[in-house]
């Protein structure tokens, strides 16, 4: 799980300017989507208790909001027979 963390991490902070710079954006936006695949079913806490100081809380944080929550929202609900 570090791993992929580590690698959140690298793709948010290659994109310094992601308002001025789309292609990176575009670029790290696309890998944090397929990670946030992955992830979809773990909870926040998980996910954020991998954070080593507070700038990578917050990444992290940021990461989770955007590519995994606001993604379950949208799912739809499974029921049970």
């Amino acid at each position: 799980m570090q791993e992929t963390i580590n690698k959140i991490l690298q793709a948010i902070n290659e994109c310094k300017d992601p308002i001025k710079d789309f292609q990176a954006r575009e670029k790290r936006d696309a890998i944090l989507l397929n990670i946030g695949k992955e992830l979809i079913d773990l909870p926040r806490e998980k996910v954020e208790g991998y954070a080593r100081n507070e700038d990578e809380s917050s990444a992290l944080h940021w990461f989770y909001t955007r590519f995994i929550y606001a993604k379950n929202k949208s799912r739809p609900i499974k029921k049970e027979n």
